[in-house]
């Protein structure tokens, strides 16, 4: 076909022209980046069996998926086993539907190997979600186990830019008395 129209008007009746691979480019390009965290998302320790999510979203592949305002997703970490340490991954896991087969995607723990020195990370699964079945996982959090006590949660993947990290851009109509590196100064001569 070589090109899609999208944002074009399209009578009552007729096949819809937007899906939601039309949004993950729109999404992937206006944050020019095709993963990363939105919002405040935040991985906290309950107990050593549980850790919980709230306060954002991610972005995979330009596929988002958001925790509501309010709520909170709970996850259950395996157990972990004395003498051993152990990487948890947190994953967001996107499976690419089409037909008849919906798309899936939803945040889950992908769980490590046990080792008596430093624990290697998960193997995560990785495509660009082309064919049905393809499958997409990137980590967010990663949870260090040492023994049976859930010892620790970094954050992994970066947090995309929000509206305030967009830098305020300010004017005047007379030459700047002094500056900072960085600034620009456009002079308009008629």
């Amino acid at each position: 076909m070589g090109q899609r129209a999208i944002t074009i008007y399209t009578p009552d009746g007729a096949d819809p022209h937007i899906a939601a691979d039309d949004d993950a480019f729109i999404y992937g390009a206006i944050f020019g980046t095709k993963s990363g965290i939105l919002g405040t998302l935040t991985c906290v320790r309950i107990d050593d069996n549980t850790v919980r999510l709230a306060g954002g979203g991610v972005m995979n592949r330009g596929h988002i998926l958001r925790i509501p305002d309010g709520e909170s997703l709970d996850l259950t970490v395996a157990n972990g086993t004395a003498g051993y340490k152990r990487y948890d991954s947190v994953v967001a896991e996107f499976v690419k539907g089409g037909g008849e087969t919906a798309d899936v995607y939803r945040i889950r723990i992908v769980q490590g190997t046990l080792s008596t020195g430093t624990p290697p990370v998960p193997s995560l699964v990785k495509t660009s979600l082309l064919n049905r079945g393809d499958v997409n996982q990137i980590e967010l959090f990663r949870l260090y186990l040492n023994g049976t006590v859930l010892a620790g949660i970094t954050q992994i993947i970066g947090s995309l830019p929000g509206r305030n990290d967009v830098p305020t851009i300010s004017y005047g109509t007379a030459a700047p008395s002094g500056g900072s590196n960085g600034d620009i100064y456009f002079r308009i001569v008629d």
